[in-house]
């Protein structure tokens, strides 16, 4: 009997101490990424406010073959929605919306995640233009974790898993609008 009231005991602890720690830690992870670009924020700015270039860039488009997009509403205006399905095991389901644009400065996304897991994140580009052909870009993206799926965070960092897959995502960014820079001739 005393063997039954230690583990009563014990297990009641742990769920005690697990419900206390989901309401003291946090409800989000982060990811910050950044890179320079060749090319003045005017020239990004054009190319990253459409889904299109998103969708061309993130790393998770490139890995996954049977990726389907679908776009709804006009592409690189507030409230367009670009739709994907592909594989579960990389992409899997959702949508992402274009929530603010600030010309040669911000462009924000809603991202609902579907499919393998339900979820939602905000993803943010920052512009700044540091010279004349040289612009500094920020992604920054938060997924939201709720409670008590938030005890999680003690055991899985996201930066760590995917902050890899941003860097990418960027550095391909970099490259497709450096590219594009250098083969169209500068307006006078």
């Amino acid at each position: 009997m005393k063997a039954f009231r230690l583990i009563v005991f014990f297990l009641l602890s742990v769920i005690i101490i697990g419900a206390v720690m989901t309401f003291m830690l946090p409800t989000h992870q982060k990811i910050n990424r950044s890179i320079t670009i060749n090319a003045p924020a005017t020239v990004i700015y054009e190319q990253l406010k459409k889904l299109e270039t998103f969708n061309r860039f993130s790393v998770w488009s490139q890995q996954d073959s049977s990726i389907v997009h679908t776009m709804n509403g006009t592409d690189g205006t507030v409230g367009a929605i670009s739709t994907w399905k592909g594989s579960p095991e990389i992409s899997g389901e959702g949508k992402i919306e274009i929530t603010a644009l600030e010309p040669t400065q911000k462009v924000a996304h809603t991202i609902h995640f579907s499919k393998p897991q339900k979820s939602t994140a905000q993803s943010v580009f920052m512009l700044n233009q540091k010279e004349k052909n040289q612009t500094t870009v920020t992604w920054n993206f938060e997924l939201n974790t709720p409670r008590p799926g938030n005890i999680f965070n003690l055991f899985y960092s996201l930066d760590k898993q995917m902050g890899n897959d941003f860097e990418t995502g960027l550095a391909t960014l970099k490259t497709m609008i450096e590219k594009d820079n250098t083969s169209t001739p500068p307006v006078k």
